[in-house]
């Protein structure tokens, strides 16, 4: 029974290489690995599902069954597809056919088998072998999570799930953890890995992919080594939306396994709910975003439903009581009811945990924002090494100091928050105007053109490239150049403040009409910030003064006037409206009350009470005595100007046509070679 058995499997083999069943699937599965592999490398960058290759497997195992059916039945001939002969048929047909053709088929045959059997050994070595995660420091960066599928039910946890994972990978021991701020630049960005690591100073990239369905939420997530490119391993989670405590802890531990790092989660959580923990988060990428006045109305409007959540929610609490400070600082809201709201906000944040550092840092920023500083010094200093937002606090002190008068240690302050958010787009900015304060243009420079390549062209920036460039250089040439820059950055938007520097730039060069036309352009009717307000009346009567046509000076000059007057009825104390209307005063001649208003201004806000706004009154009066012929009192205040960090510069006063009552004066040619370097 056995040879009979054994001479009919021989058979059955014989046939099915007649037919040429066995040429086919080799053939076939190469050409199916190849593929399957193709599929595997295109799916992430053309955004396929996760079930792609599934099914393109799938199909492959059917086509081969179809294709040995195929190949059973039927046969390619040069006379095109026919029947597949009997063996009895076949057999002369055999004997006639050339040995090389018989040759060829088993050569490819048998390349096929040696290529499928590459293909495994290489994908089983790449796949598997271990990638080498020594010798590199620990530096990571979460990158901005990409969205899959309905993009509006996934925004939600898009936003926060970095910042989540931050947070808990900052409880890995040895680990340094990049920004949020930092990585918020490379969302839909097409650079490499290595040169994102680079910039970032990571070594090593976590990325995610956020895709969600009703109530459930899949979640695919990368760690990746930046300068080689590699993944170290990809994991999916399921979570239900509001299950954001244990995946943000699974992915943070997972992590530090994998870099042989021990993940030490906190021992108490902010909060116990997790659906005023998604309520925080969604308000930290508001408060972290801008200094627009939309974000940090959203950030409140989350921040506050966080608390209405759990009512013992004190990380909440201090960032509600931050954002509401940040509104009246940047003088989105200046009443008594929105400095009571963060007061109210802050005790009771007390009455939850009075101890909190986070609650101590935001009573340091209350204190900022009404200006005592000494309070806020106080505070900051209570809260450093403790606070759960390290990057920020290090700007705000920087900004402490540098509304102090200390440049140097503002600085300081500002390159370690730098240092732990490279590629924040605001902290270049700050560096840019506190170097320019000190009148190192060369560090100021670099500064800016990096806040410019990190996309930072806000209508926010008080000082920018341009009055640079106007302070440093004797000309107006790179000024012109850098204004060009900007306004085809910025587009269609309104920006004042680089309407103001180009107004300045046509008026140092005499083409008056074109000043003219610059600010008739511009949509603005005032230029509106913490350091100045100027109706825009009165740069129109400063362009008519300039160019030699009093009669229009005068009446827009008198229109300022009205203006500034009923501000100041409404708001005694603010110093911008009162130096405002003492360069009013002085272009209608009335001498004694344009002095008054520019001391009065400079009373109010003198610079041993806040150093940064100080400088800009010191210089509206230094501008006023100019006007009204007070030459001595006006040199007076510039050689304290040039004397001390500030915004003022030889160069400029040597061009600008404001000081032009001054130029012939011995005693301003003397105090230009005092100060020329």
């Amino acid at each position: 029974m056995m040879p009979e058995q054994s001479n009919n499997q021989l058979q059955f083999w014989e046939e099915l290489k007649r037919r040429k069943v066995i040429r086919v699937i080799p053939v076939y599965a190469a050409a199916a690995f190849v593929l399957l592999e193709l599929v595997d490398i295109i799916a992430e960058p053309f955004g396929l599902p996760d079930w792609t290759l599934k099914l393109v497997f799938v199909l492959l195992c059917i086509g081969l069954v179809i294709s040995v059916i195929l190949s059973w039945i039927y046969d390619v001939t040069p006379e095109g597809i026919q029947k597949t002969k009997s063996a009895g048929e076949e057999t002369q047909n055999m004997r006639q056919e050339k040995p090389n053709k018989i040759i060829g088929w088993k050569i490819a045959t048998y390349a096929s088998v040696i290529i499928i059997i590459s293909l495994i050994l290489f994908n089983v070595l790449t796949r598997g072998k271990s990638i080498d995660l020594s010798g590199l420091d620990k530096t990571i960066a979460v990158l901005p999570f990409e969205i899959y599928g309905n993009k509006d039910s996934s925004i939600y946890l898009h936003k926060v799930l970095p910042i989540a994972i931050i947070g808990q990978l900052q409880h890995v021991e040895g680990f340094t953890v990049r920004a949020r701020g930092s990585s918020l630049n490379y969302e839909n960005t097409k650079l490499r890995r290595s040169e994102i690591g680079n910039q970032l100073n990571a070594n090593y990239l976590l990325t995610g992919i956020v895709q969600q369905q009703e109530e459930k939420v899949m979640v695919n997530i990368m760690l990746e080594q930046a300068p080689t490119e590699e993944v170290i391993w990809e994991n999916s989670f399921e979570m239900a939306v509001d299950d954001i405590f244990k995946i943000e802890k699974d992915i943070a531990r997972l992590v530090a396994t994998s870099l042989k790092n021990n993940f030490i989660p906190q021992v108490k959580t902010p909060t116990d709910s997790s659906k005023a923990w998604l309520s925080y988060l969604t308000g930290l990428s508001y408060y972290w975003n801008t200094e627009r006045q939309v974000d940090f109305e959203l950030a409140i409007r989350y921040f506050e439903r966080a608390v209405q959540i759990d009512p013992k929610f004190c990380l909440a609490y201090a960032k509600l009581a931050s954002s509401h400070c940040m509104m009246y600082h940047f003088h989105y809201d200046r009443t008594d009811s929105r400095l009571l709201q963060a007061r109210k906000t802050l005790e009771r944040a007390k009455e939850v945990d009075a101890g909190n550092p986070d609650v101590i840092f935001a009573e340091g920023v209350y204190s900022y924002v009404i200006q005592d500083f000494e309070k806020s010094l106080e505070k900051y200093k209570a809260a450093e090494g403790l606070v759960s937002d390290i990057e920020d606090f290090y700007l705000m002190f920087g900004s402490l100091y540098r509304r102090k008068g200390n440049l140097e240690k503002a600085i300081e302050y500002y390159l370690k928050s730098y240092e732990a958010d490279p590629q924040h787009g605001l902290l270049p900015l700050e560096l840019g105007e506190t170097y320019l304060m000190l009148r190192n243009y060369e560090l100021s420079e670099k500064y800016f053109d990096l806040y410019i390549s990190l996309g930072g062209i806000s209508e926010k920036a008080i000082i920018n490239k341009v009055y640079l460039y106007l302070v440093w250089e004797r000309g107006t040439t790179k000024s012109r150049q850098a204004l060009m820059e900007t306004r085809s950055l910025l587009g269609e938007k309104s920006d004042m403040e680089l309407t103001y520097n180009h107004v300045r730039i046509e008026l140092i060069d005499g083409k008056y009409d074109e000043a003219l036309k610059v600010l008739q352009a511009e949509r603005s009717k005032v230029l509106d910030h913490q350091f100045i307000y100027r109706p825009k009346s009165l740069y129109f009567a400063a362009i008519y003064r300039i160019a030699g046509n009093p009669e229009l000076a005068k009446a827009y000059y008198d229109s300022a006037r009205v203006h500034l007057e009923a501000k100041i009825e409404d708001s005694p104390e603010d110093h911008r409206y009162h130096s405002s209307l003492g360069i009013a005063y002085a272009g209608l001649g009335r001498k004694k009350e344009a002095i008054e208003e520019g001391i009065a201004a400079v009373s109010l806000m003198p610079i041993t009470k806040d150093f940064y706004k100080g400088i800009f009154q010191l210089e509206d009066l230094a501008r006023i005595y100019t006007m009204v012929g007070e030459d001595d009192l006006a040199l007076e205040q510039l050689d304290q100007l040039l004397s001390m960090p500030s915004f003022i510069s030889v160069n400029l006063l040597e061009k600008d046509p404001v000081w032009k009552p001054l130029w012939d004066l011995p005693e301003f040619k003397e105090l230009i070679e005092k100060y020329s370097n």
